[in-house]
């Protein structure tokens, strides 16, 4: 199995290519939703009459603070109109109470203001930039006229698309009564939709330049950081899938990929417990197998044959070919001995099974000459010493013993289990169990002398009057696996 390495078409591109597609749509909408609603909220403010009310309140003070000299009234009502657009633009107290902040979110220069003469001339205006053109009324629109006669703001023709674009003319009257001039202010906002692609500005490179280096430099650092990780899982599978299952991926992480590696390197453990027992299982079966032939073909044919010179040795009685006769026979007995020596080691004794096996063979047996109900719940571990798997076999031996004698149950738990690096074996029927003062007997004695001979064993035993008896034993077996 190749390792995983980075590739276009790999993990890094697509975390990268992932970063980059949902990051830039995902803040155009997010952003377009916010700025939609702020500005649907501001428009309603500037249709209640917002504007028109500040333009109103902008003549009056306008006609007191008018510059009496000529020379300076060009100066003077540049730097008024400059003063209170700036004063439209607040976020508290500006043109629509609360809402005036969407001005500056918008457009760099949403209002525009100019002072005209009587006769439509214009002697002030802001911003002084040519790119805001605004679009004044001529000198003999009827607006002039209205305004004039009425000494009302008139609202002017605006538009709607790509700028939502609202102009108000306002009379400024001396205190006499006679007329300075006019105000003129206009409204020029954006469409949110048509802002990202009309009013493009620094900010734009900036942010897709964010995200791509945030997207490549984070798929980078998550593909390797991940890549490294599943590498090993690789490598560990391909041991396995060639038989070795010494090798382990060894994540100790508290995440998905260290679970599911934990969990692997358990399956690993399982998976070489159980070839092993399979491997000692069919070598077993094989053995006896071959007895069976044995026992059944040759034996028999040997056990036949020394019968035949058996009577034909009593026959020949003293004839001189019956020494003859009788060596043969002496051989043939020799032969079935050696043959019973060689079927005795053929069939295979409960020593050679795994620990698991033998416990379970153990136990089912007992189950069947005892005819209680047993159920089994064993799972399959690696090769303990000689001497740790026959303590847990006498342990088992003699608490199944003991339900027999003692505890009249029609019913017992035999579980074998592993907790990290303890081995459970727990033993539990739903016998009349025995009082706290009832006598230790030898049996128990000997359970847990041999529990606690184990490498930090521990013996519990949990009874009680009619609630039937629980034996737990646990050991370490760090280290003490066999290959």
């Amino acid at each position: 199995m190749k390792p995983l390495r980075p590739q276009l078409r790999g993990l890094i591109f697509k975390l990268a290519l992932f970063y980059v597609l949902l990051s830039l749509p995902s803040l155009i909408l997010v952003e377009s939703a916010i700025l939609i609603f702020e500005f649907n909220g501001f428009m309603q403010g500037v249709e209640a009459g917002s504007l028109t009310h500040a333009a109103a309140r902008a003549a009056n003070d306008l006609a007191a603070d008018w510059p009496n000299v000529p020379q300076d009234e060009e100066r003077g009502l540049a730097t008024w109109t400059e003063a209170w657009i700036l004063r439209l633009q607040r976020p508290d107290g500006g043109l629509v109470e609360k809402e005036s902040y969407i001005l500056v979110e918008l457009a760099a220069d949403p209002l525009a203001a100019a002072v005209l003469a009587p006769d439509g001339r214009v002697i002030a205006q802001t911003p002084h930039e040519p790119r805001w053109q605004m679009e004044l009324p001529g000198a003999n629109a009827p607006e002039f006229a209205l305004a004039s006669a009425s000494g009302l703001p008139q609202r002017l023709p605006g538009a709607e698309s790509p700028y939502r674009i609202r102009r108000v003319l306002t009379p400024v009257r001396a205190s006499d009564g006679s007329l300075r001039g006019f105000l003129f202010v206009e409204l020029r906002l954006p469409v949110p939709w048509h802002r990202f692609l009309l009013d493009l500005s620094l900010e734009w490179p900036v942010v897709l330049g964010y995200l791509i280096v945030f997207g490549i430099a984070s798929s980078f650092f998550l593909a390797a950081w991940v890549t490294r990780r599943l590498n090993r899982v690789a490598r560990a599978a391909a041991a396995w899938s060639r038989g070795d299952f010494s090798d382990r991926i060894q994540d100790h992480s508290r995440d998905e990929l260290g679970r599911l590696s934990g969990l692997l390197d358990g399956m690993a453990l399982e998976l070489k417990a159980l070839m092993r027992s399979r491997a000692q299982l069919a070598t077993l079966a094989e053995r006896q197998r071959l007895a069976r032939d044995l026992h059944d073909t040759v034996k028999q044919k040997a056990f036949a044959l020394n019968m035949q010179l058996a009577t034909a040795r009593r026959q020949l009685n003293a004839h001189p070919v019956a020494a003859n006769v009788a060596q043969a026979e002496r051989l043939s007995q020799q032969i079935q001995q050696e043959l019973v020596q060689i079927l005795d080691e053929l069939r295979a004794s409960d020593a050679e099974l795994p620990l698991t096996e033998r416990l379970r063979r153990r136990s089912l047996e007992w189950a069947q000459v005892s005819g209680v109900i047993l159920d089994l719940d064993i799972v399959e571990v690696q090769p303990l010493p000689a001497e740790m798997e026959e303590a847990v076999l006498r342990i088992a031996d003699e608490a199944l013993a003991n339900v027999l004698r003692h505890s009249g149950a029609d019913h017992v738990a035999l579980t074998l289990r592993l907790d990290g690096d303890r081995l459970y074996l727990i033993i539990a029927d739903n016998g009349l169990g025995t009082s706290g003062a009832a006598p230790s007997g030898m049996g128990l004695a000997n359970m847990r002398e041999r529990a606690q001979a184990l490498p930090k064993g521990t013996f519990d035993l949990d009874s009680g009057a009619g609630q039937g008896t629980r034996v737990r034993i646990s050991f370490s077996i760090t280290g003490t696996t066999t290959a």
